[in-house]
């Protein structure tokens, strides 16, 4: 019995190595030190900023999903400088785990970079000092990397900042997002902030997405949010993105909607690209739908093609049919084209 007794103890703890090693990576050529972050990571930050070296600062957050290893899980990450790649003696087996890394780079005093690791990568700090964090509170973690986020004057570090924040599994992390992507922020960063609230918050993040995609005032930013609804795997997306190509106010906008909806919905869209392509008053809206019937499966696409080339009284967009079946590599568009020119 005591034997069994063991057996089940050291399974326990087996069991719980990736928690235990997601919580802090190995970190080769860096002078490690460990600090609780009792006062918050913004107050630790600016402790850091004062001081004359350059320093990373890592700590431990839970994740939305599975940060997983993938096929380089033996690679090293070198932090300072580019010293291409390098394979340690680990068997390289992939793990995934419901915690990431974050890493900030302090130097000038300032936060300098923003990076997410997998706990399970070695890292390299080049010399540097490297202090490890315990405690960190994730939505204290959020608030800071908005903050980074919302800097703006460096691209490589505000869409770092975006991303880790997307990552954070706290319902901050969605709060974040949105407030990062509403009106009144520079395009650039609210373009980051809508993909990756498409791309790693789930529904709250479509129906986010959704509301922007119905009442923000800015074509640019609608036009993107075509894109990002294809993100989605949550059916009300491509229901989006038909209202986006029938009903937004700009022209482009509705144009890059069918040309989404197209990629993604395939047959499900197919009558509502050919009403569009037929009956829509724009006549760059009709000649965008035709480009979108080309986008469908190729099947699909030629008989769609050939019914609008039939059909239309539209000179316009019965060209456009044709062109694009020209384009086609099925066997019936070389037919119907050869039928044409025979007439």
């Amino acid at each position: 019995m005591r034997a069994l007794l063991r057996v089940f103890a050291v399974a326990a703890v087996l069991s719980e190595v990736p928690t235990l090693f997601a919580q802090q990576p190995t970190v080769s050529h860096g002078q490690v030190t460990t600090e609780a972050a009792d006062h918050g990571l913004g107050t630790v930050l600016d402790g850091l900023k004062r001081q004359k070296d350059a320093v990373w600062i890592g700590y431990s957050i839970p994740v939305t999903g599975k940060f997983s290893s993938g096929w380089n899980s033996n690679h090293i990450e070198y932090l300072e400088g580019d010293n291409g790649s390098a394979v340690n003696d680990s068997d390289g087996n992939n793990q995934s785990f419901d915690h990431a890394v974050i890493l900030l780079r302090v130097a000038d005093g300032a936060v300098m970079k923003v990076r997410v690791e997998s706990p399970d990568r070695e890292l390299d700090a080049g010399g540097l000092r490297y202090v490890w964090l315990t405690g960190v509170n994730a939505d204290d973690s959020v608030h800071v990397l908005t903050g980074l986020a919302q800097q703006g004057d460096v691209r490589r570090l505000r869409d770092s900042a975006v991303f880790a924040i997307s990552v954070h599994q706290t319902n901050a992390a969605t709060s974040a997002l949105i407030s990062l992507a509403g009106a009144g922020n520079d395009l650039a960063l609210r373009e980051k902030a809508a993909f990756w609230l498409a791309n790693e918050r789930s529904h709250d993040g479509l129906v986010a997405i959704q509301k922007f995609a119905r009442e923000d005032s800015d074509p640019k930013f609608r036009e993107k949010l075509a894109f990002d609804l294809t993100l989605s795997k949550d059916p009300v997306a491509l229901d989006e993105l038909i209202r986006m190509a029938h009903e937004d106010t700009s022209p482009q906008v509705r144009k890059q909607a069918q040309f989404w909806m197209a990629s993604k919905g395939g047959k499900r869209v197919t009558e509502d690209l050919r009403t569009l392509a037929t009956n829509d008053p724009n006549d760059q809206i009709r000649k965008s739908a035709v480009f979108a019937l080309s986008r469908l499966p190729s099947d699909e696409a030629a008989t769609q093609l050939i019914a609008v080339a039939d059909s239309s009284k539209d000179a316009v967009v019965r060209r456009q049919a044709i062109f694009w079946l020209g384009q086609s590599n099925d066997p019936r568009a070389l037919e119907y084209l050869t039928k044409l020119l025979k007439q």
